[in-house]
């Protein structure tokens, strides 16, 4: 007889159902790990755990290590890491998530560009092309519960994602779900993997994973499942998880609970019964926190208490996500020498994370001025020897004077001013700025991303780039934009880590930081649930705009049948999954919040921030979790007052703890921190040192511009800035078109002289010579503009032709009004003073100044350069709304009085220096007018003998000059209206205490506020 070949053993799988770990643990878990410790490395064989997270391993872990059990070759892995089990050498053709949704973006837009014509369905395909996790992860949904998009979404969506399944075929990348399913399929031609395998923690939660366990499961020759009864929150996909199990298997064996075990706390969970028993019932302790700091205090301080319990054998502090509350308990507990496991950690940047390659992102994505100069400051060998100091001044100044921030515009504009070395060298520097196509295929951004990236000596990204990209960059011929690949390489090189102290990584301590997520199935003696503030947890769920809830019930009824057991048995359809809808999401976080309370054996306690940290002026409601329990707790409902009452009793009682008092600091320059504020608000003496004044002057000759000195006292501590410490604000003004029109309306003013030579006076034009001369300095001016356009490859963006419409007809109509003037027949134009003027003062003192003149009219003409014995009536162009300066009032001593006013509230300060630099000059009677649309030129409105009257104003503007003492003036912020930007940190004082202080230290700018007009 021939011989019989030997069978193959038989596979076994064996479900168990129980209501509680402890149950498990004693009747199946246990018993499991007597019986294969070692047994991988007697019999060679792999023996694995299988759990959702890794706290759930690290959960038996410390579970076994009680009970001396050796876990010697018995491997704990979670989903992913079972994945690479089964599909050995086939999971690296796994598609990375980045790469994925790069292949959406790429559809998207691919689509967007197709369906133009349809306005709506062009919009829907746009905005998914700029954001395509979201469609990307219902996609992963629907697909993974064995579903298709050929009648779900719109007819954009479903074009889209015919696209963007063509896209990952030719790129040859298989999906996360194909592949679980294809596991499950290679069952009969592959040897068992696992002699043993347990399978815990997987709940309904856990439905897309269904093919990969089924499969991991059949691929184990003894194959243990551990599930959990139904719970009522989530009853329907619990029984349809439990049904398809025992479907595909057998019939799951239910776990008797062999000891009661105490649940001091399962009542927060329930509405409040009048009459219930509460014996058993323990009250948890609620902990409320001023901020995230104060939270966490306070839980670390809970956390002590617990420890020192005798019954204390492990304590969990469950957070909503990682972020600042768990990362500041985390460091408490370090800080208090409490060795703990922090599960979560917080993300620390890795060698990628460089201001220099974010610089370089935003100015691919954005070909402008500001991103230029960020990358240019981050990048400083880009600059050819320069400083960003000079670089930024300079081009800030070009971009003032053509309003066109496009870097091919403003090179091109550098490159031609040949006199100005400096512009030169700054159209180099730019010309050496590489940027990269608006649109390419992959292989081309590719090509072109290697020489730019070896240039900035980025060798280390770029061999990050290839590694992710050298076996499919190729595959795909679509073209699509700059912004589409910018992202993809922002993604694949982010090089952020999970980080945590050494102190938190104990994984067998007594103290665990969790997600609440993450915390299923764990057991503790003390509990703290941390961070239950409105919208943290349960997180609010949205319907995804692309899978309605609605449609998800029906698909799920649909993919439902009557299992094998007959009437009540639910069960999916071979080939389907469960799809959770917002509401399930919502239902599984509050199972897993009661599941939690049950897990507390001897105490509880439950914290939550008053106020909320994006915005502290604000309460911070309590979740709707947190006010259960207290009312449950309480009988009372939980009131805005009364949070506030928890918070004043949470902080008294770590006031009485001392646990995280201050130790004195004898730091200096903290002291001196100290000594500066408290100056600052003392306003009984001048301003100081510390108040934007030297302490004694320098021997530094400082030497103002007309338009600072007109400044100097709305906001003196801004110009103190610039001038005595050389700072001023980098952030860009992002509304230019004042400056820039001034810049153009003067230009085109300067010209209505006719003369090429300096300081020199020509017949006064007529009006139709001025306009003549206005309109072709204007053409002249766009033209060069239309040029520098066309060169640089850009076209005139019609709000620039608009804003120079709108200068020319400005320019025109003061012009119109200047042609008026009678009597005054020379005129000079643009008359630069020297560099620096000095100003003489009746008592000798000299004032030092920089600038020029708009227009200086003459009745005479002048005999020399300088101004001598003439009479000239000095005009200054205001392209703002300006008043006229001529003071009100009836009697000469009211006209003086308001004219005081003016000079003290820096209105007529700048041509009070223009008229002083005329004096100087030698003219003989000086008037002094500003031409502005509400202004008209029929007489002068100032006599510069008026002005020169108010000596004391002049002197102290001298005393300022030497001695270097400014001080602050003005709000720091002002709600009404605009206020510059301080360069360095300045906090706002009192503007009472300022006022005084600011007569006290310049008598002679003494204002009385209340006449303000």
């Amino acid at each position: 007889m021939p011989l019989r070949e030997p069978e193959e053993p038989k596979q076994s799988v064996s479900l168990h159902i129980g209501s509680s770990f402890a149950s498990a643990w004693e009747s199946v878990l246990l018993p499991w790990f007597k019986e294969v410790k070692l047994a991988s490395l007697k019999n060679n064989e792999t023996v694995a755990v299988a759990t959702p997270f890794p706290s759930g391993a690290a959960f038996l872990r410390s579970k076994l290590l009680e009970h001396e059990i050796p876990l010697l070759g018995v491997k704990f892995i979670t989903p992913p890491r079972l994945r690479e089990l089964l599909l050995a050498e086939d999971a690296s053709s796994l598609s990375l998530r980045e790469h994925l949704r790069l292949l959406m973006a790429i559809a998207a837009e691919s689509v967007a560009s197709r369906i133009s014509a349809d306005v709506d369905l062009a919009a829907i395909a746009k905005s998914i092309s700029r954001s395509p996790d979201n469609l990307l992860r219902t996609f992963d949904q629907v697909s993974a519960a064995g579903w298709n998009f050929q009648n779900i979404g719109a007819t954009a969506v479903r074009e889209i994602m015919q696209e963007f399944q063509r896209l990952v075929r030719q790129c040859e990348f298989k999906l996360v779900h194909e592949a679980d399913r294809d596991a499950l399929a290679e069952i009969r031609s592959t040897p068992p993997q696992f002699s043993h395998l347990l399978l815990i923690g997987f709940t309904a939660k856990h439905w897309a994973l269904w093919p990969l366990l089924q499969a991991a499961v059949s691929f184990a020759k003894r194959a243990t499942v551990v599930l959990e009864y139904p719970r009522e929150q989530t009853r329907a996909a619990e029984e349809s998880w439990i049904g398809t199990w025992e479907e595909h298997f057998d019939s799951a064996a239910p776990i008797a609970d062999r000891t009661e075990r105490n649940r001091p706390f399962v009542h927060l969970n329930q509405p409040v019964i009048t009459g219930t028993d509460s014996a058993n019932r323990e009250e948890p302790r609620f902990l409320v926190g001023l901020n995230a700091t104060e939270q966490a205090q306070a839980i670390c301080a809970i956390a002590l208490k617990f420890l020192a319990e005798k019954s204390c054998s492990r304590l969990g502090i469950l957070f909503p996500r990682a972020g600042a509350l768990a990362r500041l308990v985390s460091e408490f507990l370090t800080q208090a020498g409490i060795p703990h496991h922090d599960a979560i950690g917080h993300l620390t940047p890795g060698e990628f994370e460089e201001p220099s390659w974010n610089a370089w992102l935003r100015l691919q994505e954005n070909h402008q001025l500001e991103p230029v100069l960020r990358f240019l400051e981050a990048n400083p060998d880009s600059m050819y020897g320069l400083s960003i100091q000079e670089v930024r001044e300079n081009l800030r100044w070009v971009y003032r004077q053509i309003l066109i921030d496009d870097i091919s515009v403003l090179r091109e504009f550098c490159a031609r001013q040949t006199e100005n070395e400096k512009l030169v060298r700054i159209a180099k520097v730019l010309r050496s700025i590489a940027f990269l196509s608006s649109k390419a295929t992959l292989a081309q951004f590719l090509v072109e991303t290697k020489p730019i990236f070896s240039k900035l000596k980025w060798d280390h990204r770029w061999t990050e780039i290839e590694r992710f990209a050298q076996r499919w960059s190729a595959a795909s011929s679509v073209e699509f934009s700059r912004a589409i690949y910018l992202c993809w390489l922002k993604e694949i090189l982010d090089s952020f880590t999970i980080a945590r102290a050494a102190q938190a990584d104990h994984v067998y301590s007594r103290v665990h930081l969790l997600s609440y997520g993450e915390a299923d199935g764990h057991e503790w003696s003390h509990l703290i649930l941390a961070g239950l503030n409105q919208s943290e947890w349960p997180q609010s769920q949205r319907e995804s705009g692309f899978l309605s809830d609605q449609e998800i019930v029906g698909l799920n009824a649909r993919a439902t049948r009557r299992g094998k057991q007959g009437e009540g048995h639910s069960a999916l359809a071979p080939g389907k999954t469960f799809l959770l809808s917002a509401q399930d999401e919502r239902q599984i976080a509050l199972r897993q919040f009661g599941a939690a309370l049950e897990s507390a054996d001897h105490g509880l306690a439950i914290t939550a921030s008053l106020l909320q940290e994006s915005a502290p002026e604000r309460i911070w409601n309590p979740s709707e979790l947190f006010s259960q329990a207290y009312f449950a707790a309480r009988n009372a409902p939980l009131s805005q007052e009364t949070m506030s009452m928890l918070r004043e009793k949470t902080f008294a009682w770590l006031k009485d703890l001392e646990l995280f008092e201050l130790a004195p600091t004898t730091d200096a320059e903290i002291d001196q921190t100290q000594i500066a504020y408290e100056a600052r608000r003392k306003a009984e003496v001048p301003f100081g040192e510390y108040e934007f004044a030297l302490s004694k002057p320098i021997d530094r000759e400082i030497t103002l511009r007309a338009t600072e000195w007109d400044k100097v006292v709305k906001t003196p501590a801004l110009i103190w800035l610039k001038t005595y410490l050389g700072v001023e604000n980098h952030e860009p003004d992002l509304n230019q078109w004042n400056a820039a029109t001034g810049t153009w309306v003067h230009d085109w003013l300067a010209k209505i002289a006719a003369s090429e030579e300096k300081n020199t006076f020509v017949d006064f034009p007529t009006g139709n010579e001025m306009s003549e001369r206005i309109a072709r300095a204007a053409q002249r001016f766009r033209k060069a503009i239309v040029d520098l356009c066309v060169v640089s490859g850009r076209t005139v963006p019609d709000w620039w032709t608009s804003g120079w419409s709108n200068a020319l007809a400005l320019a025109d109509f003061l012009a119109s009004k200047l042609a008026e003037v009678e009597g005054w027949p020379r005129m000079a134009a643009e008359w630069k003073l020297e560099s620096p003027q000095l100003l003489s003062l009746n008592d000798g003192n000299k004032l030092r100044l920089r600038g020029r003149i708009d227009l200086i009219l003459a009745q005479t003409q002048p005999n020399d350069l300088q101004l001598t014995g003439a009479d000239v009536w000095i005009v200054d162009y205001k392209t703002g709304n300006v008043k006229p300066l001529t003071p009100p009032g009836k009697t000469p001593e009211a006209r003086a009085a308001n004219l005081r006013k003016k000079l003290v509230r820096g209105d007529a300060i700048q041509l009070g220096f223009y008229g002083l630099a005329a004096r100087e000059l030698g003219a003989a009677e000086i008037h002094l007018s500003i031409l502005s649309l509400r202004t008209e030129l029929e007489r002068p409105q100032l006599a510069m003998a008026d002005l020169a009257a108010d000596s004391d104003f002049w002197t102290e503007l001298y005393r300022m000059q030497e001695t270097g003492i400014f001080g602050l003036r003005g709000l720091i912020r002002n709600e009404f209206g605009f206020s510059p930007d301080y360069p360095l940190a300045t906090l706002p004082i009192d503007k009472e205490f300022l006022d005084e202080k600011w007569v006290l230290t310049h008598p002679a700018f003494a204002d009385d506020e209340d006449d303000r007009s």
